[in-house]
């Protein structure tokens, strides 16, 4: 059965409302084309990978956590990676539609997502931007060394490895959360008084901070710490849309396997 474009860009706008992201950000409809779709093809990232997928499966629909685009193309040119991606998706007639910080505020979303990973508990939110709930604070079923939470993270989230950046291995059990890119919140999960804080995208200087701080920061990897989202939408378009086929690219496009 084939379901109308629209009516699954509706249901995702729905959920992870537009006026949700943050004023930088680029969530929503990057491509649109009328028509419908049997199956979509999801990813947190628009890679040449995903496209070719959904051009086998002769899908119309890509859903991706990042945008496509966010700063404006200048151009689209024949023979760059760019460009022929784009080429790609207009010749198909492929839409792509993309929920990034709209996601990540969104009840049932990204990091609500990452809290039920972890089996956490008394759920608080964490801090705010533009006025806007960001993150969440929770305890863990019970207290835990850093070298078993590390390990529990590496199971809970299937992540290879981990960085931790502090000044010493108390027990933890008070958590704050933050997927994707947190480093800029450090403080406020210093302030919030949580033993450790979890997120991606942790720099030298972040975890230099983080020391200076004394906040037991935790980097799990951007790309770990937002991909649980991805089954988590198949999910509810599944329970909605039921004859839709789905493809789920849940390893990183840009990590090699070394």
């Amino acid at each position: 059965m084939k379901y109308q474009i629209s009516e699954i860009k509706n249901y995702m706008e729905d959920w992870a409302r537009e006026d949700f992201q943050l004023t930088w950000d680029n969530s929503g409809s990057q491509i649109e084309f009328n028509g419908e779709t049997d199956s979509l093809v999801l990813g947190l990232d628009v890679t040449d990978k995903l496209i070719n997928k959904a051009i086998e499966m002769n899908s119309k629909l890509i859903i991706s956590h990042h945008p496509m685009f966010f700063g404006g193309e200048k151009s689209i040119i024949e023979g760059t990676y760019r460009g022929d991606n784009i080429i790609a998706l207009i010749k198909n007639n492929i839409s792509v539609f993309s929920y990034h910080t709209s996601m990540d505020i969104a009840e049932d979303g990204v990091n609500d997502t990452l809290f039920e990973k972890l089996n956490l508990k008394n759920k608080k939110t964490f801090t705010f931007e533009e006025e806007k709930a960001m993150g969440l604070i929770g305890e863990l079923e019970k207290n835990y060394s850093l070298e078993e939470l590390l390990n529990f993270l590496e199971e809970k989230l299937e992540v290879k490895k981990i960085k931790a950046y502090g000044r010493d291995k108390r027990e933890i059990k008070k958590l704050a959360i933050l997927g994707g890119s947190g480093a800029d919140f450090i403080s406020a999960a210093k302030n919030a008084g949580v033993d450790a804080y979890i997120t991606g995208d942790v720099k030298y200087h972040d975890g230099q901070r983080a020391y200076e701080e004394d906040i037991l920061l935790i980097d799990v990897g951007h790309f770990y710490s937002e991909k649980i989202i991805l089954p988590k939408i198949k999910k509810r378009l599944s329970e909605k849309f039921s004859d839709l086929d789905f493809y789920i690219e849940e390893e990183s496009s840009f990590e090699l396997d070394i």
